[in-house]
């Protein structure tokens, strides 16, 4: 078969008519195309230049793109990669069509323009969005709805005449299980108060993990009313001594007559012997008889009389509480031979044991007991009496250390105090922290990159926490954080299997023998990745930099008291034979899950996070966070 040239053919169309047909001699615009078969035996269509998002980012870099190129439409085959989307690349984030605006100097996708990003407009009908586990957020500015200008004191504005807001209703079972309310958190409790006696609550505790629920009533709840609030019959339970700081020390009060109904807390200071507070908790009177529990902390100024007057439902009355001496003494304590059992206190693992530290000259008196927490542990010794001579202060310890660190605690009984040094670790080997995952769940995470010194705070970004590089579905690093920035030779170009990492599906993941990650994690999925977003709270520390010395910024999630911090490694380039890029100001984190031929990965900057983010290929050399099986 003989190729035939049309293209002059085509020229003396151009003089003849002005137009062009192509398939047609009737031709209805400049370029009228026509199938020439319509039983789909062979392909039709025009096929326009096909580039990757990286070779129009090259282009951009030496100005082959400007006025002269208004309106050229190229098919993008792979978007840019993201240290490339940026200038006329910055949109081209997925393969597809996309025509250049010289005027705005970039690269637009085809396709409508408008979006309620850039046009107001109206919905045509009722609309759903499943929001399928993924966070809606919006930053900076204000939302109105009922109003176009909403009021500028108000990040939300509800404007309405016959409408109200409803905020979440649930039962008390159900809000006592919110998993680490935050502070000021509100929801509708229908029966914290009886049957269809519902109230707005809201969380006054800024302790995460120990909420404090207050109640803002409707009328259909009633304030409580006393007839007869009787201090006189005040039972105490512990000892309040001169000097020292209280603790475990409660004042009852009986009443009768009580009709029933809501009392708010209330905080009563002493006079007389002051320093005291008398703290009432917020709760419910109920008819007849009962009693009302305070609270007392603070510091006795002096022995003697503390004296409290306190107003609840309605009536007044005044209880005291006797302050004594401390007669109780030791020569000396010895907290350089302090003793905790267990020993290891590990960073976000639960520890339950002692502290016990030997005293001498002890006068033999009783004393009450002391508490006190630090770093998300709670110490606490019980009442005792002291040896004649040499004995041992034991303190029972529980909680969950917060934070990677040297803890000084200060250790005081009446006039001699010491220090006792201990250090919460990571464990050596690599401890994990438990985040949230969503639907009140947590699940273990890595508290180090792969590859870093886990013998240090991972939660304070310097070079040797930010652990090692690797390409998807590779066992092994091809970079740490000392290998030069350059580029590494040889460099391996060629992409792991697309089950690499990952034998199972994403909803129920199965670690391959080739993933890095040590005995009992694994490379997180795509969806792993996400529900960490949505169910921490983000932060940045650090200057967000590019710098290849640079390995102070980081992005923190946060759950509780509980924090992952992830070091902004940058990556190793797969298209520049590995060269360093984005030390700094971005963060690389790989997950097990495919799109097609590319890795999702979790990657973040100064101002985005993209927990779901593709389009990298897989030669690419990222950090790796480990998560539990």
């Amino acid at each position: 078969m003989r190729k035939k040239h049309v293209l002059p053919l085509i020229f003396l169309g151009v003089l003849a008519s002005g137009q062009v047909g192509i398939n047609t001699s009737s031709p209805k615009s400049t370029l009228d195309i026509v199938a020439k078969n319509i039983n789909g035996n062979l392909p039709e269509g025009v096929l326009p230049p096909r580039l990757t998002g990286d070779v129009l980012f090259t282009a951009s870099t030496v100005g082959t793109y400007g006025a002269d190129q208004n309106g050229v439409i190229v098919y993008v085959t792979e978007p840019a990669s993201n240290v490339n989307q940026v200038g006329q690349t910055i949109q081209i984030d997925a393969a597809g069509f996309y025509y250049f605006d010289a005027n705005q100097n970039r690269w637009k996708k085809l396709g409508s323009g408008s979006n309620i990003y850039n046009s107001d407009g109206t919905l045509s009908d009722s609309r759903y969005v499943t929001m399928n586990g993924n966070n809606l957020g919006f930053e900076g500015g204000r939302i109105g709805m009922g109003t176009g200008s909403p009021d500028p004191s108000a990040i939300l504005d509800l404007t309405s005449t016959t409408l109200g807001l409803l905020p979440p209703r649930m039962t008390k079972v159900q809000m006592d299980t919110i998993l680490h309310p935050s502070y000021g958190l509100v929801v509708f409790c229908t029966d914290c108060f009886g049957v269809n006696k519902g109230c707005l609550m809201i969380n006054d505790s800024v302790t995460p993990t120990i909420s404090n629920w207050g109640s803002l009533c409707s009328t259909n709840v009633a304030t409580g009313a006393i007839d007869d609030l009787q201090c006189a019959n005040a039972s105490a339970s512990g000892a309040l001594h001169s000097g020292i700081a209280v603790s475990g020390v409660n004042i009852t009060i009986p009443y009768s007559g009580g009709h029933s109904g809501t009392y708010f807390s209330g905080n009563f200071n002493s006079t007389g012997v002051t320093g005291l507070v008398a703290r009432l908790h917020d709760g419910f009177i109920s008819d007849g008889n009962g009693t009302l529990i305070f609270e007392i902390t603070g510091t006795p100024s002096a022995a003697g009389t503390a004296s409290f007057n306190i107003t609840v439902g309605g009536k007044s009355c005044v209880f005291t509480a006797d302050v004594d001496d401390f007669t109780a003494s030791v020569a000396s304590i010895d907290c350089g031979n302090a003793v905790f059992s267990p020993a290891a206190i590990i960073q976000g693992q639960s520890y339950t044991g002692t502290l016990t530290i030997p005293y001498t000259g002890g006068n033999g008196d009783a004393y009450t007991q002391q508490q006190f927490s630090q770093n998300g542990l709670t110490f606490t010794m019980p009442a005792g009496t002291l040896a004649s001579g040499n004995g041992n202060f034991v303190y029972n310890i529980t909680g969950t250390p917060t934070n990677v660190l040297t803890m000084s605690i200060s250790i005081n009984f009446g006039s001699v105090s010491c220090s006792v040094s201990k250090a919460v670790t990571t464990g050596g080997g690599g401890s994990s922290v438990n985040m949230c995952m969503g639907n009140s769940t947590n699940k273990g995470w890595m508290a180090h990159n792969l590859g870093a010194d886990t013998s240090l705070d991972p939660n304070v970004p310097v070079k040797d926490i930010h652990g090692e590089y690797y390409q998807w579905g590779r066992q092994v690093p091809v970079a740490n954080a000392d290998t030069p920035p350059g580029g590494i030779s040889p460099w391996n170009t060629e992409g792991a299997p697309n089950n690499a990492w990952n034998s199972g599906t994403e909803e129920a993941p199965v670690k391959t023998g080739i993933d890095p990650c040590p005995s009992g994690f694994r490379v997180p999925t795509r969806a792993e990745w996400v529900l960490l977003y949505n169910n921490s709270s983000p932060s940045r520390v650090g200057t967000f930099v590019s710098d290849f010395t640079n390995f102070g910024s980081a992005l923190v999630y946060t759950c509780g008291i509980n924090k992952l911090t992830l070091p902004a490694s940058g990556h190793r380039v797969g298209y520049n034979s590995g060269g360093l890029s984005s030390r700094g100001s971005d963060g690389d984190y790989w997950t097990s899950t495919i799109e097609n031929i590319h890795p999702y990965n979790m990657y973040f900057t100064k101002a985005t996070i993209k927990p779901a983010n593709t389009g990298t290929p897989k030669n690419y050399g990222f950090s790796v966070r480990c998560i539990s099986e």
